[in-house]
């Protein structure tokens, strides 16, 4: 049975942290994980370089930013995305004032920590923030994270990063 992680964080993560998720991802792939991602622009990039062709890359809408992944919301259907929808504004102080677009983005934040049905977890969250703290849509998913009791580890944090680059990356 496979094991899920979500692959996060900031599009201005740096150059070698970046290469650090790639290693990561590829190691976890190596050893039975399934990544969960987003295919934005930085940390999910990186992530999805490493993670394999059974990566789960969660999209706002089809065809975003070229991928041919189905996981969208026209594929997982109308009545899932708005369970997920309205996990996705329980957790963030201004969903309603968001574009329809922003919100779902927001929303494909819900499927990388608990799944394509929402009903499994990752088992953990690696991430990268600036601050070592969570803003914008890294925020969203690492509050959904705490809700659901889904560890995160942080590049951003040295403890962390040298563990995962001791123990992780091959």
């Amino acid at each position: 049975m496979p094991r899920f992680y979500a692959g996060i964080g900031a599009r201005a993560t740096p150059p070698p942290i970046l290469s650090l998720m790639t290693r990561a991802a590829f190691a976890l792939c190596k050893r039975g994980y399934v990544l969960r991602s987003g295919r934005a622009i930085g940390a999910d990039s990186a992530f999805e370089r490493g993670g394999g062709r059974d990566a789960q890359i969660f999209l706002p809408a089809p065809g975003w930013r070229g991928s041919v992944s189905t996981l969208h919301p026209e594929a997982l259907g109308a009545e899932l995305w708005g369970r997920a929808r309205d996990i996705a504004a329980a957790h963030h102080p201004a969903f309603a004032g968001l574009s329809p677009f922003v919100q779902a983005l927001h929303t494909r934040n819900v499927f990388q920590v608990l799944g394509p049905s929402l009903d499994s977890p990752a088992e953990f969250v690696l991430c990268w923030t600036a601050d070592g703290e969570a803003s914008g849509g890294t925020g969203q998913a690492l509050r959904i994270a705490a809700t659901h009791g889904v560890p995160v580890f942080n590049l951003q944090r040295d403890r962390e990063r040298a563990h995962v680059e001791r123990h992780l990356v091959l």
